[in-house]
C-alpha cells in the first residue's frame, strides 16, 4: 500500500496557494478587464497557466484521496472552503466580463458592417448597374 508523503494539513494548505495565488491573478484580470484594458492582461497569462494546470492537478490528487484531504483539521477545511468560494466568484465573474467583451466586439462589427451597407447604397459604391434602355416603338405608319 502507498502511503502518502504529504500529511493532510499540509496537502490542505499547498492547495489553498494554488487556488489564492490564481484567484489573485483572476482579480487583476478583472480588473483590468472592468477598466478596459484588456491588453495589460497578457503578461499574466504564463503564470496563469503554470498556476492553473497546479491546480487541476492538485484538484485530481484530492479526488483520487479524498480521505487524507478530510482527514485534515476541519479550520483549515472551512478556510479552505472560503478560498474556493471567493476563487470561484472571481472565475464567475471573469467569464461574465469575457462574454460581455465578446458580445460587444460583435455589436461593434455589426454595427460597423450595417453602416458600410447603408453608405455603400446611398452613396452609390460599389458595383455599377446599368439602367436597362427605354423600349422604343417604332410607328410605321408615320
Amino acid at each position: 500500500m502507498n502511503e502518502d508523503p504529504i500529511d493532510p494539513a499540509a496537502r490542505v494548505r499547498a492547495l489553498m496557494d494554488i487556488t489564492q495565488s490564481l484567484s489573485a491573478i483572476f482579480a487583476q484580470e478583472n480588473e483590468l478587464l472592468e477598466t478596459q484594458r484588456p491588453r495589460e492582461i497578457a503578461p499574466l497569462q504564463a503564470e496563469k497557466a503554470r498556476l492553473a494546470a497546479a491546480y487541476a492537478q492538485s484538484i485530481r490528487d484530492v479526488a483520487q484521496n479524498r480521505a487524507v484531504v478530510q482527514s485534515a483539521e476541519s479550520g483549515l477545511l472551512a478556510e479552505l472552503r472560503e478560498i474556493t468560494t471567493s476563487f470561484e466568484a472571481r472565475a464567475s465573474r471573469q467569464r461574465a466580463l469575457l462574454e460581455g467583451a465578446a458580445k460587444a466586439g460583435e455589436g461593434v462589427i455589426k454595427a460597423i458592417a450595417d453602416e458600410a451597407a447603408a453608405q455603400q447604397q446611398s452613396q452609390g459604391y460599389g458595383p455599377k448597374t446599368t439602367p436597362k434602355p427605354a423600349p422604343i416603338s417604332v410607328n410605321e405608319n408615320a
